[in-house]
């Protein structure tokens, strides 16, 4: 997977790294820098359009090392005309990212372990496990979803018009720590001109596209 095709999460990685004042105030071990905590009304995730492919796959596991970089990319299936599909997502963990387990269980360099994700199959949301997974405050993994195949009606009043450009402009990634407690906005990346909206991850939890 080359830097030229996936030049803004490369960017956010370095961003991520070394500026992050860029990206809110530096986490703890075990919370992320957060901009809002929504706990009292219902989140818009962003959502598939129904003419959008399949994914090739709606769960996919990658062995994640202490000293080592790992990635994994899921696409939609090839369109009609297509002989490779749309990028959908990228998770990247960079070689000194990985700091901690399963519950926050210490690692040793050389260890591993294997991190699953199970993507939402009608929006952009994706659960990643195991829960307790640490990343680095320096170094974190990066998340990033295109939103090219997204229903560009995103108010869902019939219409696609101004009011859904707009709400294109505010889409980012949220987390949810457990299913009983509210969301929370990441600080994120979106680029409407490559439909692709990123951040950097410091735990493991559930992530969403929404606004």
């Amino acid at each position: 997977m080359s830097a030229r095709r996936f030049p803004f999460l490369f960017a956010l990685a370095l961003l991520a790294g070394g500026c992050g004042d860029s990206l809110g105030p530096r986490p703890t071990a075990v919370q992320p820098p957060l901009a809002q905590s929504v706990a009292t009304r219902l989140l818009s995730v962003l959502r598939q359009a129904k003419t959008a492919p399949l994914l090739a796959t709606y769960q996919v596991s990658v062995w994640a090392y202490v000293g080592r970089a790992s990635t994994v990319t899921v696409s939609y299936l090839p369109a009609k005309g297509q002989t490779v599909g749309d990028p959908f997502l990228r998770f990247a963990i960079p070689r000194n990212g990985l700091v901690a387990g399963a519950n926050g269980a210490a690692l040793k360099s050389g260890d591993s372990i294997l991190v699953t994700l199970t993507i939402d199959p009608s929006s952009f949301l994706v659960d990643f496990q195991p829960s307790g997974v640490l990343f680095s405050k320096t170094s974190p993994a990066t998340l990033g979803f295109w939103y090219g195949r997204a229903n560009p009606d995103l108010n869902g009043d019939g219409v696609v018009d101004s009011t859904d450009r707009a709400l294109i402009q505010q889409l980012s990634i949220w987390y949810q720590g457990a299913k009983t407690t509210g969301w929370s906005q990441q600080p994120s990346i979106n680029d409407p001109t490559k439909q692709l909206v990123g951040t950097a991850v410091y735990h493991f939890s559930q992530y969403a596209v929404a606004w």
